[in-house]
Parts: structure tokens; C-alpha cells; sequence
């Protein structure tokens, strides 16, 4: 999944959202010798959500359509998808958190750009260097319209040479074409799941107790 969504899936705390957000920068686990609860529950739950969707049943079922025109990019593809019909479902997605229940969509990303600026500077890699670009240019909405998920895809493939197929895909896409409806199916029936599936993790995670306001 993409930015927006991960952001929708943490718990309504702010350490462990903004951790989340940047969840890609940490790798391997010696980093956790000297991390808070937060820290620790944060990027575990950015794998968490990476894992599910990666190797969920619905989701191989998506790549394997949108494979036979975004080739190897399929599954960077899909997760452009999903910040893209989460806008376009917010209402209805919006219910299965309740710190969103009655929230829009906007005044969430305000909320979490508000808290990602309080503590930018805990961003590691990918997200610290696209924060500045994010906030300014307000990435996150831009999402909501396809013309903004094409110029991400466009704009990564630009950086990343090996993906150009990815911008070429998103170039040519339209709405009602068989890789757009397929991502829409899977975004209807999996994020649900997703958003369950997270609940859980964080219910379960042997760190919730230490942490207030869970």
C-alpha cells in the first residue's frame, strides 16, 4: 500500500502513525536495540502491512491482470491504486476507523501532515526525502485524481530507470479498462481485510500494553 493508506491504518496515535509512514526506512532490527514501544510498533506495523498485502490471495489476483500491461511493476502499480480508491471510497472506507468515521478525507491528511511536521525529524529514508515535495505539493491529495497517481508513476520512473514501464502503464491508462476495474475489485474486497488484519496486529502486539491510549 501507498502513503495514504498506511496513514489510515495505524491506530490513532502519533508516534506510531509517523513511524508507520516511514517505516521503509529501517531495515534489519538493530536499529530496535535502543527504539521506544512506538518506534518498534510503528515500523512493524509498515511490515506488517507491506506483508499482508503482498501476499494476500486477492492481491496476486490483481497483480496477475495488471501484469499483462504494467509487466514487473504490477505491484507498485497496485499500491498507486490504493491511495487512489481510497479517495474515490472514503466515504465508505472512512467507517472502518473510528477516529475517521466522521472525519473527510482532507482534514485527515491535514491531521497527519500536522503530526508528521511535529516529528520530521524521526523520518528515515524514503519518506524523509520525499517529505518536504510531499507537504508543499500536497502529494497525498493528488491521490485523489488520476491524473495525480499517473505523474507519481511518472515521476518514479523517471528516478528509477528500471521501472519505466510503470509510467508508461499509468500514461496510458483510463478509467473503465480491465487494470483499472480489477484494481478497483481488489481495492473493495481486500482493504476491509486490511484494515482488520491491522487492528488485530496492534491488539496483539506484545509492546500495546506499554503504550497509552491504545
Amino acid at each position: 500500500m501507498n502513503f495514504l493508506a498506511h496513514l489510515h491504518c495505524s491506530p490513532n496515535h502519533e508516534l506510531i502513525r509517523v513511524f508507520n509512514f516511514t517505516g521503509d526506512g529501517f531495515r534489519g532490527t538493530t536499529w530496535k536495540a535502543q527504539a521506544t514501544p512506538e518506534k518498534i510498533i510503528g515500523v512493524e506495523l509498515h511490515r506488517f502491512i507491506d506483508s499482508f498485502t503482498d501476499t494476500h490471495p486477492t492481491s496476486k489476483k490483481a497483480k496477475a491482470v495488471l501484469r499483462e500491461n504494467a509487466g514487473k511493476t504490477a505491484p507498485i502499480a497496485l499500491d498507486l491504486f490504493g491511495d487512489y480508491f481510497l479517495h474515490k471510497h472514503w466515504d465508505k472506507m472512512k467507517e472502518l476507523q473510528s477516529f475517521t468515521s466522521e472525519v473527510s478525507v482532507e482534514a485527515f491528511i491535514q491531521t497527519c501532515f500536522s503530526q508528521i511536521h511535529v516529528a520530521d525529524h524521526l523520518l528515515e529514508g524514503k519518506a524523509a526525502r520525499m517529505w518536504t515535495f510531499m507537504r508543499s505539493e500536497n502529494w497525498l491529495m493528488d491521490y485523489k485524481y488520476l491524473s495525480g497517481i499517473k505523474r507519481a508513476a511518472m515521476g518514479m520512473s523517471r528516478r528509477h530507470p528500471a521501472i519505466k514501464p510503470l509510467g508508461v502503464f499509468f500514461n496510458r491508462l483510463e478509467k473503465g479498462d480491465s487494470s483499472y476495474i480489477a484494481a478497483e475489485q481488489w481495492f473493495l474486497s481486500f482493504y476491509p481485510e486490511l484494515i482488520t488484519a491491522c487492528t488485530k496486529f496492534i491488539e496483539e502486539h506484545p509492546l500495546a500494553k506499554r503504550i497509552s491510549r491504545l
